[in-house]
């Protein structure tokens, strides 16, 4: 299957001990996710890499530990945008 997909992997953290995967989509339905994530005031990072790592990751089940850091990294971004904490 080719990179050039159209891809996306939506992540949650929160009230859960770990990130999970909660939510991953494919062409159309990408975009679709993307505008809902918009609609509901969720911060959007592209980043191809991450998403190739994360598609492998089954629906509701933990981030793996060895991208821990980088998912890490990409929440604090996003807790910051909202001027948030995970534990708000």
């Amino acid at each position: 299957m080719s990179d050039q997909i159209d891809k996306s992997v939506a992540i949650k953290y929160g009230d859960l001990k770990t990130p999970k995967v909660v939510a991953k989509a494919r062409g159309e339905y990408s975009s679709m996710l993307r505008e809902k994530a918009k609609e509901l005031n969720i911060p959007i990072l592209r980043d191809p890499q991450l998403t190739r790592l994360l598609e492998d990751v089954e629906m509701e089940q933990d981030i793996p530990e060895d991208l821990f850091e980088m998912v890490a990294i990409i929440l604090a971004w996003a807790y910051w945008l909202k001027d948030k904490s995970p534990s708000q």
